[in-house]
């Protein structure tokens, strides 16, 4: 199989998911606080995949492909020093979100069903609507951005400098990651 195929059909997927956090997002901005029941599962639903199928997909580019492309065009500030970062950061962005969710339900969202007070407090520990949509929209922003680089620079560029044997190789490497 080709690996840059497999690694397209990736995104796919997980922005398929993203779509679901761009609605919940969207119902936020203009529903607010009443919006936050029905993207609180869409929320926790992405947090999961960002700590499971993205992190997997990012070990995949990160030591399977990246190395493959450092051998022929260097290391030093070059496109996959460039996707490295921008993993790390949403990754990052991924880690605030699961703990903005966890002190929403787990430390306030308990209370929200017990009234109006509640969305104070909670306002003022600043696990708000507003601070979920946000982290939400800047990780939609830097997945979009980071899939759009990977698919219209990184990916062309490693079809046409990698043979098929350094493909094949990048192909095992990801298979021998499922095992």
């Amino acid at each position: 199989m080709n690996p840059i195929e497999h690694l397209l059909q990736e995104h796919r997927d997980i922005m398929s998911q993203v779509a679901d956090l761009r609605q919940a997002v969207s119902d936020l901005s203009a529903r607010g606080e009443a919006a936050l029941p029905g993207a609180l599962p869409v929320f926790r639903r992405i947090g999961r995949m960002m700590e499971t199928q993205l992190a997997r997909h990012a070990r995949k580019e990160d030591e399977a492909l990246f190395p493959a492309l450092e051998a022929i065009i260097g290391v030093e500030d070059g496109p996959t020093a460039v996707m490295r970062r921008e993993h790390k950061s949403i990754h990052g962005r991924g880690e605030l979100l699961r703990r903005t969710l966890h002190e929403l339900n787990e430390v306030e969202h308990p209370l929200i069903v017990a009234g109006g007070e509640t969305m104070r407090s909670l306002t003022a520990s600043g696990g708000t609507a507003d601070s979920l949509r946000a982290n939400a929209q800047e990780i939609i922003e830097l997945l979009d951005m980071h899939f759009l680089k990977e698919e219209q620079i990184l990916f062309p560029m490693a079809q046409n400098v990698l043979d098929s044997s350094a493909l094949d190789d990048v192909w095992k490497r990801i298979e021998a990651m499922a095992a």
